[in-house]
């Protein structure tokens, strides 16, 4: 279990200065990369590595590659190499030495958490006293100003018409009552009787009568409408001219449909006049051209000059063998050169075939693929200088997916070797 009283701290010295101290009460990273706890850009130190870890409350120095220096505690120090382990003792320190860059290490107690540095209360003083009455009193009548004016501009608002605005008119539905007598029943029939005088009518019974409103609703077209309609279709399709004074034939709409229908359809209209088409060359066909015969004859058989065939060659990939275990497998590698870029590495073979059919071999190609999938340090050797360096520059506009090691991005190196045989 860790122990919180204890913690490490590491100094960096470059090239005799101090850049960086730190108190570490956990796990330490050293390395090139970013991602490190402590990042030293210094040759001969690896790209990542776990500088110090913790056992069971102990600091455990995990001296990395390309590394020297002692470690000790009080007047015993012993020398340490890459590769070793070395638990820290409480009070122990070292040195570990690589090139220009110099790691100081020292066990320590964990220094008590300073307190955030504050003024005394009698200095601070309260929140009243930090408040300018001046500017309070000005802000504050200017907002109830504000609030008046709003509330009397809501209060006092009139809708009225904008300014260009045509008027509205308004428009209501008249209502006339007529008094109608009441139809509901039907009026009473005199009953005559042999007490009545003949030709004495007998005295109607009085009805009343319910006044009903009646809405005026438009009134149906009248006879000077239809009128006026008939004389403006005589006008349209009379017969004062060979075609109507509206331009229309001299016949009534719909009088001689029929046979107009039958006439059309028994027509047979003929477009052009049969004698040669709007090609220059009336037996030219879609397809033919100027240098082969015309495709009129079905049976005509042409035989055309076999072409020289160009000269090409095959290229085969064989192992690919990366240098560390990424993201970016060998599989991966080999099925971008297939599919992606081979192509470019049959045009520089072809460039050697052009000048020797006989060229073939094996060439060797090395590439570092970066963080961001981009290809470095591209190399081929093994043909001739001419293709190796087609090859090399073809390489350097190569792209990868990003190795991932652990979760990060990572720089891995990848060995090819293409097989050349002349076709």
């Amino acid at each position: 279990m860790a122990n919180p009283s204890r913690s490490l701290r590491v100094g960096v010295v470059l090239a005799g200065q101090l850049v960086e101290e730190r108190v570490f009460s956990g796990p330490v990273s050293l390395g090139q990369s970013l991602h490190c706890a402590l990042s030293v850009p210094v040759e001969g130190i690896p790209r990542e590595h776990l500088l110090v870890s913790r056992d069971e409350g102990r600091f455990v120095l995990h001296v990395p590659r390309g590394m020297t220096g002692r470690v000790g505690a009080d007047d015993a120090f012993v020398d340490v190499a890459a590769g070793q382990a070395v638990t820290l003792e409480h009070g122990a320190r070292g040195k570990l030495v690589a090139g220009e860059a110099t790691l100081l290490i020292q066990e320590i107690a964990t220094p008590p958490a300073v307190p955030r540095p504050q003024l005394p209360a009698s200095i601070r003083g309260t929140l009243a006293d930090r408040i300018d009455r001046r500017l309070a009193g000005i802000i504050g009548g200017s907002l109830v100003v504000h609030i008046a004016l709003a509330a009397y501009a809501w209060t006092g608002d009139v809708d009225e018409r904008p300014l260009g605005a045509p008027p509205v008119a308004m428009y209501q539905e008249d209502v006339i009552d007529v008094q109608l007598p009441d139809l509901s029943e039907p009026p009473p029939v005199a009953d005559p009787s042999p007490s009545q005088q003949p030709g004495v009518a007998t005295p109607a019974a009085p009805q009343h009568q319910t006044p009903r409103p009646i809405v005026s609703r438009p009134s149906a077209p009248g006879p000077t409408q239809a009128v006026d309609s008939q004389r403006l279709a005589n006008i349209l399709t009379g017969g004062d001219s060979e075609s109507g004074l509206g331009g229309m034939r001299s016949r009534q709409p719909g009088a001689d449909l029929g046979k107009q229908i039958d006439e059309a359809r028994n027509k047979q209209i003929t477009i052009g006049d049969g004698g040669h088409t709007s090609r220059v060359d009336d037996r030219a066909r879609p397809g033919t051209v100027d240098d082969r015969p015309i495709a009129d004859n079905p049976q005509l058989v042409t035989h055309e000059e076999p072409r020289p065939e160009e000269t090409r060659g095959r290229i085969i990939p064989g192992d690919v063998r990366p240098d560390d275990t990424t993201t970016l497998t060998p599989a991966i590698v080999l099925e971008r050169i297939n599919t992606l870029y081979m192509a470019g590495l049959k045009r520089c073979y072809r460039l050697g075939l052009a000048e020797d059919s006989t060229l073939g071999g094996r060439v060797k190609i090395n590439f570092t693929v970066d963080e961001r999938g981009k290809v470095i340090d591209p190399d081929a050797s093994g043909v001739s200088s001419q293709v190796d360096g087609c090859v090399s520059k073809a390489m350097s506009g190569w792209r990868f997916p990003i190795p991932r090691k652990n979760g990060e991005p990572s720089e891995t190196t990848f060995t090819v070797s293409l097989a050349l045989q002349p076709s």
